[in-house]
């Protein structure tokens, strides 16, 4: 950069972060409380996960672990990992592999990640009812990973040349997101009554509830899940048995601290429908579960003793890669 190009970034990945804050209106009209959207989905490959999938990389690079021309990547993910590590593995040089769960592969995230140079290895699971139920129902997206992190510690184990970024556990996810919580506390002159986000790999709920419970004690921290079907298990339940290098980490630390004041679950109607009004009332073109924290902060606005305060839901991705699956998933 030459001296006095201020207005100049050296890299895409520089413009990750620093999202806006926007109030609600007419989604919003005759509610008492400010429902307050944390548009994540303007980071540059369209998700929250820019920021976790930069640092993933970033610190493993700092500590001389890995560099371009010596490694690859290799993650599961079942969609907006994937996309924001093809964005920073493209702009970085490292070639990247995706393990994608069939139940999720659709024909718009697989269109993004091969502009993005990504290689996708299929992953299924044996339980075939069990695939018919993920196609029609919300399924947890953490739950479908399974199968592709076995793959990944696997070739791990194989190749010294390869690293995985292990984002359901990996440290750098959490931290990366807390500067969400940064960001809000400046924007609202820390003044947050209520902070709503989904969980997949908890890495947005527990790095910004984290930070948001230090700085405002009284601050209420409301997890999102996808309601699943009859049997379905909740990662958070006390009854759920994890892996230990498979599942668990960040899901496993928010039950057992206990940081949720409250967890729900919301349908993919629901979910859909308010990610419609988000776009027809207010031009947010945003995704199923950004559609499914404004349903949980609309709620939660509405009850008594809400007037003036701010409730804040996270945008967590763009609406252009659900055109042809509306699943809330996570």
């Amino acid at each position: 950069m030459k001296s006095g190009e201020k207005g100049i970034m050296n890299s895409i990945l520089e413009a990750i972060g620093n999202t806006p804050l926007v109030k609600l209106n007419r989604v919003a009209k005759g509610i008492e409380g400010n429902v307050l959207v944390k548009c994540e989905y303007l980071n540059p490959s369209g998700s929250v996960k820019d920021r976790m999938a930069l640092r993933m990389i970033e610190e493993p690079e700092k500590s001389a672990k890995i560099k371009p021309s010596v490694n690859s990547i290799v993650e599961a993910s079942s969609g907006n990992t994937a996309i924001a590590l093809s964005m920073v593995c493209a702009a970085k040089g490292y070639p990247l592999k995706i393990y994608f769960p069939e139940a999720t592969m659709v024909p718009e995230k697989m269109k993004i990640l091969d502009r993005f140079g990504a290689r996708l290895e299929q992953t299924r699971r044996d339980d075939e009812e069990a695939n018919r139920m993920a196609r029609e129902v919300g399924l947890h997206g953490a739950a479908i990973e399974v199968p592709g992190r076995v793959q990944c510690l696997r070739e791990e184990k194989e190749n010294p040349h390869i690293y995985w970024t292990r984002q359901f556990s990996n440290p750098a996810n959490k931290k990366a997101q807390s500067a969400i919580a940064r960001e809000l506390l400046e924007e609202t002159d820390g003044r947050v009554a209520v902070f709503v986000a989904s969980i997949g790999t908890g890495g947005t709920f527990l790095g910004v509830s984290q930070i948001l419970k230090k700085e405002i004690p009284h601050v209420k921290c409301i997890a999102v899940q996808p309601a699943g079907w009859e049997g379905w298990r909740d990662p958070l339940s006390p009854e759920t048995k994890y892996m230990p290098g498979i599942t668990g980490g960040l899901t496993q630390e928010i039950r057992d601290s206990g940081i949720a004041d409250e967890v729900l679950w919301v349908g993919n109607e629901e979910a859909r429908a308010m990610a419609y009004r988000l776009s027809r009332e207010e031009g947010i073109f945003c995704g199923m579960s950004s559609g499914a924290n404004v349903f949980v902060a609309m709620n939660e606005a509405r009850k008594p003793g809400m007037k003036g305060k701010n409730v804040i839901a996270v945008l967590v991705d763009r609406g252009d890669r659900y055109f042809s699956d509306e699943r809330y998933i996570t």
